[in-house]
C-alpha cells in the first residue's frame, strides 16, 4: 500500500498500524535522499528513491488524508502533533493540511496554553504541555503562510523559559517550566520558525527534479 510497517515513533510507543509520526518523516527522507543522489550524479538511486517517495506520498494521501492525518491509519488513536511533519520544511503541504493542522491544534490545546503530543487517552502525558509538540505548530504555521498564528505560539514558548532563559521539555498544569532544560529539539524548531518568519519559506525537499 506504499506505507511503512507499524513501528515506534517519536512518542517512543509502538502502534499496531502505521503511524503518521514515521510515515511523514520517511517521506521527507526519501525526497531528500533523491535530491542528494541527483546532486551526486547518481541517477539510478535518484529514480529509486524518488519512486519510493511517490508511492509513500500516494499511500499517505489514500490512508491518512481522509482521517485528517490522525495518528494511525486505523483512526483509533486520535490526533497527533506529528501532523506538522507533513508541513514545510519537512514536506510540501497537501492542500487539505491547513484544516488538519487547525483541527489537531484545537484538539491538543491544554488550559496552560501549550499542546500535548496527542489526545490518545492511553498516552502517558500527565496533563503536561510539551514544548516540542507546541513549537512544531509554530514552524508548520510559518511554513504554510500563517505568520501571525506562528508568532502567537512562539510568544507562549518564550514566556515559558526557566529562570536561566532555557526552553524546558514540558510545562506543567500550573504553567511552570518542567523536566529537562535546555531541550535542543525545541530550541532548533524555534530557530527554524524564526528563520522561516524572517526570510520566508524554508527549502522543502524535493528541491530538484
Amino acid at each position: 500500500d506504499g506505507l511503512p510497517p507499524a513501528s515506534p515513533d517519536y512518542w517512543e510507543l509502538m502502534t499496531t498500524t502505521t503511524n503518521i509520526g514515521t510515515a511523514a518523516p520517511l517521506l521527507a527522507g526519501l525526497n531528500a535522499a533523491a535530491d542528494l543522489a541527483r546532486e551526486l550524479d547518481r541517477p539510478v538511486d535518484a529514480a529509486r528513491w524518488s519512486g519510493a517517495a511517490q508511492r509513500l506520498s500516494a499511500g499517505i494521501a489514500r490512508s491518512f488524508a481522509p482521517l485528517g492525518y490522525q495518528r494511525t491509519v486505523d483512526g483509533l488513536h486520535g490526533r497527533d502533533s506529528a501532523v506538522t511533519f507533513m508541513a514545510p520544511p519537512f514536506n510540501a503541504a497537501p492542500a487539505d493540511l491547513p484544516r488538519a493542522l487547525d483541527a489537531t491544534y484545537e484538539a491538543l490545546l491544554l488550559p496552560q496554553g501549550g499542546l500535548t503530543p496527542g489526545n490518545d487517552p492511553t498516552a502517558p502525558w500527565g496533563g503536561n504541555a510539551w514544548t516540542p509538540s507546541t513549537s512544531l505548530f509554530a514552524l508548520a504555521r510559518a511554513g504554510t503562510g500563517r505568520p501571525a498564528e506562528a508568532g502567537k505560539v512562539l510568544e507562549w514558548l518564550l514566556a515559558k523559559r526557566n529562570t536561566l532563559g532555557e526552553l524546558p521539555e514540558k510545562v506543567d498544569r500550573e504553567g511552570r517550566p518542567s523536566s529537562v532544560a535546555p531541550l535542543a529539539w525545541t530550541g532548533s524548531i524555534l530557530v527554524l520558525s524564526l528563520v522561516a518568519l524572517d526570510d520566508g519559506a524554508l527549502p522543502t525537499p524535493p528541491l530538484r527534479s
